[in-house]
């Protein structure tokens, strides 16, 4: 009886395993376990035949083994934390103060007179503000307002006259004026009965093997003075690599992408060059060595494979913190940059190309009230130029002086873009299409003898030029592709230097008329541009020769010229 007691005690046991769950193997937290009570069991009565009569069994409840319940720890995770934002203060920036104030700090940063500057100037296109000049301005403003809220750069960067900016900043000052401390704080929890995994990224560094120089590219700077020559005319043997490809050589960024793919051809497996890199490079030697450095080789650089990132081992736990690592390499600045200061080149007289108007078409002349007109326009007319002479209204240049025998005047009743519209669109119909445009800009004398001055008169007149331009647009680049030559050209009296003579007593506002040529040059290029600068000395029938040989220039890469004392110069930029 006692074995069969012990044989039921046994088989009960192992039967009782299969009814527990296992704990995952995985949760390191030591697990909290509630005991059920043991419950009775229906009594198993084993039917044993034995030969001898046996005594009655004792019935014995079996136990029961509960299943342990693993509750997991509570992982309490903030959310991220609610700000308490009070309400925007009311700005103490006067709208007044500021415009007068970042016109003085933008008068001081760029050296323009304060009287000069206003409101609704385009920063860039009117005042030449690059990016550079711009955060210098915005950091004197951060000085003289320290509690100033910092401007979103991208946002400022839309704004492009100097009231915008304005205007920007007094929204700044009014909406933005926003504290936040950290009493003002509040966290909510949250259960989550979830694990936080970590995960490792695994950084390869990829190995870009060098490319070894070969022979073939040793004659590369010969090979690109040789295709230089092809591309721009100018002989080989004169050609040098310490030459600026555009100041010396007048190469455009076209010409140049021309040359660079004959090289791509001459050299097949030439490396792509990097175009931004490219373009900072002046003279034919520096391209050069650009590319043999190409050839040169590569640096390595780091690669990332998303395809290894692997699970840390083990995993993390509330309590763990991981470090995070910035993969970004910093940017490499470059502290040696290359100032160039502007410098005047004498040019040799230029070359006369015979050249007309095209078949039918007229020669339009703005007058400045000097001789310089009708002996500029006799000029023309000697050459077979049919001559339309513009005058301004009496308002802003009281001169006008009789013209050659038929040559015909027109005048400008008003300044308005309408009118002048109206009259270019006249002097089309009644004399024909025109195919050349000579601004004559009237001379100025200066309020201060020796001081640079701004009159009102002359900015209305170079701004009508902008938009004589702007009309003007369809007219020339359609002659333009006529036999002939399509001009555009003006003339201011600066010094003849470009404003370089320091001398100082002639209007700054003339020197707007080369920003117009030399831009107009870039976006009509089938156009023949010239910006001149005449010295105030000259006598009209000087300055009348002088214009008619720049209009029959063969060099196209020249953009401005100037005529004083010192011969026939240009501007180009050389390193210190």
């Amino acid at each position: 009886i006692q074995e069969e007691y012990s044989q039921l005690i046994s088989d009960t046991q192992a039967a009782a395993p299969e009814n527990i769950y296992a704990a995952p193997e995985e949760a390191p937290v030591a697990p909290t376990v509630t005991i059920i009570p043991p419950q009775a069991l229906p009594v198993i009565e084993p039917k044993v035949q034995l030969a001898a009569p046996i005594p009655p069994v004792i019935e014995v409840a079996k136990p029961v083994v509960a299943t342990p319940v693993i509750e997991p720890e509570p992982i309490i995770i903030p959310q991220s934390p609610v700000a308490f934002i009070p309400e925007p203060a009311t700005s103490s920036l006067n709208l007044d103060d500021l415009a007068n104030n970042l016109l003085s700090i933008t008068s001081e940063k760029t050296g323009y007179p304060i009287e000069m500057l206003e409101l609704d100037m385009d920063m860039e296109a009117d005042l030449g503000i690059d990016s550079i000049k711009r955060v210098e301005i915005l950091g004197g403003l951060q000085e003289l307002y320290p509690n100033l809220p910092k401007p979103n750069l991208e946002e400022l960067a839309e704004k492009r006259t100097i009231g915008q900016v304005v205007e920007y900043l007094q929204g700044q000052g009014t909406g933005d004026s926003l504290q936040v401390t950290g009493d003002s704080l509040e966290v909510k929890e949250e259960v989550v009965p979830e694990q936080v995994t970590g995960y490792r990224l695994q950084v390869t560094e990829e190995v870009i093997p060098e490319l070894v120089p070969c022979n073939e590219y040793a004659d590369l700077g010969q090979t690109l003075l040789n295709i230089t020559s092809e591309k721009t005319g100018y002989p080989v043997e004169m050609l040098e690599l310490d030459m600026d490809m555009e100041a010396d050589l007048g190469i455009d960024s076209i010409k140049r992408v021309e040359i660079l793919g004959a090289m791509q051809e001459a050299y097949p497996d030439l490396p792509k060059p990097n175009i931004e890199e490219l373009g900072d490079l002046r003279t034919i030697g520096q391209i050069v060595n650009y590319l043999q450095s190409l050839v040169g080789g590569e640096k390595k650089k780091p690669h990332i494979d998303v395809n290894q990132i692997t699970p840390l081992n083990p995993p993390l736990f509330r309590g763990e913190t991981t470090e995070v690592v910035d993969l970004t390499p910093p940017p490499i600045v470059d502290i040696n940059l290359p100032r160039r200061p502007v410098k005047l080149r004498t040019l040799p007289r230029p070359d006369f190309w015979e050249a007309q108007l095209p078949q039918g078409h007229i020669g339009l002349i703005t007058d400045d009230g000097s001789l310089t007109t009708t002996k500029l326009a006799h000029a023309l007319i000697e050459q077979g130029w049919k001559v339309v002479v513009l005058s301004f209204p009496q308002s802003l240049v009281a001169s006008q002086l009789p013209l050659p025998a038929g040559v015909t005047r027109v005048t400008l009743a008003n300044m308005s873009e309408q009118h002048l519209q109206l009259l270019l669109q006249s002097v089309t119909t009644k004399h024909g299409p025109i195919g050349a445009f000579i601004h004559l800009h009237p001379q100025f004398t200066p309020e201060k003898p020796g001081h640079i001055s701004y009159p009102e008169a002359e900015k209305a007149i170079l701004k009508q030029v902008f938009l004589m331009a702007k009309h003007l647009k369809a007219t020339l680049n359609n002659a333009a592709s006529l036999p002939g030559r399509t001009s555009f050209c003006t003339v201011a009296h600066l010094d003849g230097e470009f404003g370089l003579g320091h001398q100082g007593n002639f209007s700054a506002i003339g020197a707007g008329l080369f920003g117009l040529t030399k831009s107009l040059r870039w976006e009509w290029p089938q156009v023949f541009f010239r910006a001149i600068d005449l010295n105030p000395t000259l006598d009209p029938h000087e300055s009348a020769e002088y214009i008619v040989a720049e209009l029959h220039d063969s060099n196209r890469y020249i953009g401005e010229v100037g005529y004083s004392q010192q011969g026939r110069v240009t501007l180009v930029a050389k390193s210190e």
